[in-house]
């Protein structure tokens, strides 16, 4: 348990070189770096929603204005490439992503108004641009192996999407239904894959992780202490999971029966 408190706790990345597990609050602009037992963390004008890398001392991160490189040394930071009108306006931000290679990023954007879409964005050379924009609170972004697929959840409609894009990233050439989680009414989060290829959900309002195979069978359930689980990374063994939570719009009886929420926990799996 690490009690560092983030209303919206998210976009979590663990530095399989450093150990230092990287994580942010949404809604207060913070990032978080626990390096041992010590966490750090730095406060920016402009909303940030997830760490995609680290290399030396620039961390990637998506923002509301675009993929942006933070220079923990001198503490400053640029926009590498800014996401595309309309959806800079302000009633956007930033979701959930993920980096695919060197210059190559895609992530999701939500209109503040959770009733009107987003769209995922590709940026690519320092480039970006719309490639869905039937999409309204774009969540997982993990990479299926062997493939150029990415699994993209709509958190509002409780759907987990296969993407196929094509060879160079630059489109969509399908998309489908890989799990569909409306039926019981589970709110698909944040995730991650193991090297063996086990896929972990966080399940918002749900208290727990769920693990799936790659064709989307169940195969365990993880409980947590805490209601609004919203991401997770799995440790350098991989036998633990490190998840992100949240207390927004939990009321204060909720917070009090389940004080860890907004915390990082971990889970054995």
């Amino acid at each position: 348990m690490i009690e560092t408190y983030a209303e919206l706790g998210e976009g979590i990345y663990l530095d399989k070189f450093s150990n230092a597990i990287y994580w942010v609050d949404i809604n207060n602009n913070i990032l978080f770096i626990k390096t041992y037992e010590k966490v750090n963390s730095f406060k920016f004008k402009i909303q940030i929603s997830a760490v995609l890398c680290v290399s030396k001392n620039i961390i990637h991160l998506a923002s509301s204005d675009g993929i942006m490189l933070f220079d923990i040394t001198s503490c400053s930071h640029k926009i590498l490439v800014k996401t595309p009108y309309p959806f800079s306006l302000e009633n956007y931000r930033s979701n959930d992503a993920i980096m695919i290679s060197d210059g190559l990023y895609i992530y999701g954007i939500m209109d503040k108004n959770v009733d009107m879409a987003g769209a995922i964005i590709v940026s690519k050379h320092e480039q970006s641009y719309v490639v869905d924009d039937d999409i309204y609170i774009p969540n997982t972004f993990i990479k299926m192996p062997v493939s150029n697929d990415l699994l993209i959840s709509d958190s509002k409609n409780g759907k987990i999407f296969r993407y196929q894009f094509s060879k160079d990233w630059d489109m969509v050439l399908n998309k489908s239904i890989w799990l569909d989680l409306s039926g019981e009414q589970l709110i698909p989060d944040g995730g991650c894959i193991s090297s063996n290829n086990r896929i972990f959900i966080a399940i918002w309002d749900g208290f727990k992780i769920i693990e799936l195979d790659l064709d989307g069978n169940l195969l365990n359930e993880f409980m947590v202490p805490v209601p609004r689980p919203t991401n997770c990374a799995l440790n350098i063994d991989e036998d633990k999971l490190f998840v992100t939570s949240a207390y927004e719009g939990l009321t204060s009886k909720v917070r009090n029966k389940y004080p860890n929420s907004g915390m990082m926990v971990e889970v054995n799996i």
